[in-house]
């Protein structure tokens, strides 16, 4: 799967000849469907292509990172994502190579990730300038800030005890009652907690493992090597070259997004393009059918054609990479996709937590799965087809298989399908 140099790599690069081009390729979007599949990993998922320490690091390079959430409806976000590529595998194996061998580390990407060690000086440059001016502008970021005793408090307790769980500074309900918040109604941590994530984004402290999925912190110095920083431009460069190696070719509006670490505005984001440009990093393309102009690696480019037929099924994690920039899924796949997890169940339109159904390259459907662990059950709530996709053996015989995967993976010994599907798996 690999497509050669990582497009985060932040060795200079700028001695290599402009690509010219003279006038801007067109390509079909079935060719911009097929190598962002397969950059994505996801040209031929559930395959039989085992997980290892190589295979992870080179997912983490392309797609630009996992993304890590605490929702565990069916399992953690980050080992679905990883299953839908691979199948079953042990998690413990993911969670050594985090941890233990440090070849990947937890930090900012499109939200909080795991990011191959290798991009370990992109974070140093994040960290330096944090917090983005984004943020500042943000109505809940004085409300979020901390005193600088808090600060030295946290720092001073890693310092003397060692590494801590997050439980070690609970949350307070009654700290910011009444208070508008960020992420969602639920408590906000008490002074030293909030104080631990800014010190977290601000590369004092870093993640250095995880109990029952709880963060353990330490100091970053502790945990990490000294890495000299890339340069503020080479960082921005990132949000643009990293994008386009995990999407391919893509327009400025399906790049915006990806990485949410990058504090580019719309005039930021056409100055790093029109720079990579000059340099011959990019190269404009045409894509069939659209009007804005897109833009590719000249390696992707050139390799084009070589990018595999799509096939196979399976289920795609809410938060996959593939669906970083949802308009991209809904311009190239005709695919609108929401998360509804914090939507009133009155107002869901599909489902508390949906899996969209990858199936031969698109996009097919959707469903709606619970694991009960208490009864090792993986419950189905809906199943639903895209307007215009009828049930037929093909897809009915890959979901089927992808079900039974994934009740392997999460240790069901029952999966139990909605009214019309009982006889699927």
């Amino acid at each position: 799967m690999s497509t050669g140099a990582s497009p985060f790599d932040t060795r200079d690069r700028d001695h290599r000849m402009p690509h010219v081009r003279a006038t801007p390729p067109t390509v079909p979007v079935d060719q911009v469907v097929r190598l962002w599949l397969h950059l994505q990993g996801l040209a031929m998922p559930l395959s039989g292509r085992t997980l290892t320490a190589e295979s992870f690091t080179d997912h983490l390079e392309r797609t630009g990172g996992l993304q890590v959430d605490t929702l565990n409806v069916v399992d953690r976000a980050h080992y679905l994502t990883l299953w839908s590529r691979y199948g079953s595998y042990d998690r413990a194996l993911v969670d050594d190579w985090v941890h233990r061998d440090r070849i990947a580390f937890e930090y900012w990407a499109h939200e909080a990730s795991i990011l191959p060690i290798a991009h370990l000086p992109l974070g140093r440059r994040r960290m330096l300038a944090f917090p983005p001016r984004g943020w500042l502008r943000q109505s809940w970021w004085q409300r979020y800030q901390t005193s600088a005793a808090s600060k030295r408090r946290v720092l001073g307790r890693l310092r003397r005890e060692g590494p801590l769980e997050s439980a070690a500074f609970a949350a307070d309900p009654d700290e910011w009652r009444g208070v508008e918040r960020p992420g969602g109604n639920y408590p906000m941590a008490k002074e030293d907690g909030r104080s631990l994530k800014l010190l977290w984004h601000a590369g004092r402290v870093a993640i250095c493992g995880r109990r029952h999925f709880r963060c353990v912190y330490d100091l970053f110095e502790r945990v990490h090597p000294a890495v000299k920083p890339v340069s503020p431009a080479a960082y921005e460069d990132s949000w643009l070259l990293g994008a386009l190696g995990a999407q391919g070719i893509a327009s400025e509006r399906h790049l915006a997004g990806y990485f949410t670490a990058h504090d580019l505005d719309a005039g930021g984001r056409r100055r790093v393009i029109s720079r990579n440009l000059r340099r011959g990093k990019v190269v404009e393309v045409r894509v069939a059918g659209r009007r804005e102009p897109f833009y590719a690696l000249p390696e992707h480019l050139d390799g084009l054609g070589a990018s595999p037929e799509p096939g196979g099924t399976t289920l795609v994690c809410p938060f996959d990479s593939l669906l970083w920039q949802r308009r991209r899924a809904e311009d190239l796949l005709d695919f609108r996709f929401r998360v509804e997890l914090y939507t009133p169940a009155a107002r869901r339109e599909f489902g508390h937590y949906v899996m969209p159904i990858l199936h031969g390259g698109r996009l097919v459907g959707r469903l709606d799965p619970k694991f009960h662990r208490e009864r090792s059950e993986l419950e189905i709530r809906a199943v639903r087809l895209e307007p215009g996709r009828r049930r037929d053996e093909g897809l009915a015989r890959g979901l089927a298989a992808a079900l039974r995967s994934l009740g392997e993976f999460v240790g069901a010994r029952r999966i139990v399908l909605p009214r019309g599907w009982r006889g699927l798996a």
